[in-house]
């Protein structure tokens, strides 16, 4: 295999929603021919695309030659920031502080009101205190099934 020469990340154009059987396809060929492919990635927020990395751009075109799911059979040369920034989902939190009200919009308590109790933003929840006239309880869930209400609501 090859020494001293850097890794290089290789974006295939695929059919979308087909990029987990291709990664699959890839993975199995550089086993059986021996292939120098290092990783195989399905970025989750882009479709239609499989990161490959190798050291030879040679073994990513043996790897996706003659697969029925690949549009352009010569892969794209991508910077290791644009992988990152491909590999790594953006999870969009809303901004919610302690003693704000917020509504929750999915999971057994969904349209239930609440009084937010505790933010934990390395875990992605909150607690809250349900504040239903005839269901109190205090539960912790994920930050994305709740949303903040304003003032007025």
């Amino acid at each position: 295999m090859s020494q001293g020469r850097p890794q290089r990340f290789y974006a295939v154009l695929v059919t979308g929603g087909s990029e987990a059987n291709v990664a699959a396809i890839i993975a199995e060929r550089a086993r059986v021919l021996g292939l120098d492919i290092k990783s195989i990635t399905v970025p989750p927020r882009v479709k239609g695309y499989v990161i490959i990395e190798a050291h030879d751009p040679g073994d990513v075109f043996e790897a996706i030659r003659g697969l029925r799911h690949v549009k352009r059979r010569r892969p794209i040369l991508l910077k290791p920031e644009e992988v990152i920034k491909l590999a790594v989902p953006e999870v969009e939190v809303p901004d919610i502080k302690p003693g704000q009200t917020v509504e929750i919009v999915a999971g057994a308590f969904k349209g239930m009101r609440a009084k937010v109790v505790e933010v934990n933003k390395s875990k992605g929840s909150v607690t809250v205190a349900l504040v239903e006239p005839f269901f109190r309880a205090t539960a912790t869930i994920p930050l994305d099934e709740v949303r903040p209400l304003e003032e007025g609501e």
